[in-house]
């Protein structure tokens, strides 16, 4: 565990244990944090990795599509 925070959440205060977290796209490892809490039904990766990738759900043709992205001014 590498260190544990309180955060709100819908249902008031909880205190979560983080973890670090590997994630494999596409042939690509990224690690990402990892919530895990007492009265949660399963893990929560939060929203890290949408700060590295490009989240795009076309509901209409039922696809969601997640890609890296390459960071500003590394063309």
């Amino acid at each position: 565990m590498a260190l544990q925070v309180e955060m709100t959440t819908a249902q008031g205060s909880a205190r979560f244990d983080i973890y670090s977290g590997k994630v494999i796209i596409d042939g690509i490892e990224v690690m990402v944090p990892v919530h895990v809490g007492d009265n949660l039904p399963e893990t929560i990766m939060g929203s890290f990795w949408l700060g590295i990738m490009r989240l795009v759900a076309d509901n209409p043709n039922g696809v969601l599509t997640l890609e890296m992205v390459e960071p500003q001014g590394n063309a």
